[in-house]
């Protein structure tokens, strides 16, 4: 096995850890989130929408030129309604009747089953990111693939904290919390395999990938956090903490 596939493989591998450690804050017992639910869901879509805006729209747009033109934005903008039709589908696929039967119950309700699916598929762009970083870093020896490893792994903790918020809120220990976010990025190691060996299939297709994730991702955010928000607490408050969750996720990876 060349080298630069395990590097692509350790490297997601840790990545998909800071995720999980993007769930620990939680552990502290200041906020009982299961008194804010509202609150907790509408913060979670204003991270979630913030990382679909910072780190996938934004980089897809202008992974191709630094200008913007209608010609990079057409892949981007078809990436995203790809996105919000599979998340369509799957939230028709999670119909009550099947929800309730014992297969499905133990992973939560439709909110938090969502949540999983959309964080998984956003985690494969990144991972796609790394291997094309360390198969590029093999031919020209300029550490890319050792930067952009670091820096989905600092963006990914925050990620794992928007993962983790509902399931706090809805009394979920936090291991489980800390697992479920850890679940939700290890499609990056799978991913980053794969694209390091055929970066040249991969590397074209980026800006669909990243606009798939970020459609799933906000389509996500308007049709179940925001409307279960809604059920618990007044819209004032949670256009509060959407707001708050919003500008926490651009700050936290500006400082990260």
């Amino acid at each position: 096995m060349p080298p630069f596939i395990l590097q692509s493989l350790v490297a997601g591998i840790l990545a998909s850890f800071a995720c999980g450690v993007g769930a620990l804050p939680l552990a502290f017992k200041g906020i009982d989130f299961r008194k804010q639910t509202g609150v907790a869901y509408s913060a979670a879509g204003g991270l979630m929408f913030a990382a679909s805006v910072y780190n996938l729209i934004l980089p897809g747009l202008t992974m191709q030129s630094s200008s913007i033109h209608l010609a990079n934005a057409l892949p981007v903008v078809f990436g995203i309604l790809l996105g919000a039709g599979f998340l369509s589908q799957v939230d028709h696929y999670l119909s009550p009747e099947r929800l309730e039967q014992d297969n499905w119950k133990r992973f939560g309700n439709k909110a938090q089953l969502l949540i999983f699916i959309a964080m998984a598929v956003h985690s494969i762009p990144e991972g796609v990111a790394v291997g094309v970083g360390y198969s590029s870093e093999a031919v020209y020896s300029n550490n890319l693939g050792d930067y952009i490893a670091l820096a989905i792994a600092l963006h990914n903790i925050p990620e794992g904290l928007a993962v983790a918020v509902p399931l706090r809120a809805a009394g979920a220990s936090i291991w489980r919390c800390f697992w479920a976010a850890f679940l939700t990025s290890l499609p990056q190691p799978i991913a980053a395999m794969p694209a390091a060996y055929v970066s040249w299939l991969f590397q074209p297709i980026m800006p669909i990938l990243m606009g798939f994730a970020a459609g799933a991702m906000i389509f996500l955010v308007i049709l179940e956090l925001i409307p279960e928000a809604l059920h618990t607490s007044s819209p004032i408050r949670v256009a509060w903490a959407f707001s708050i969750g919003f500008c926490a996720m651009i700050l936290i990876q500006v400082l990260l």
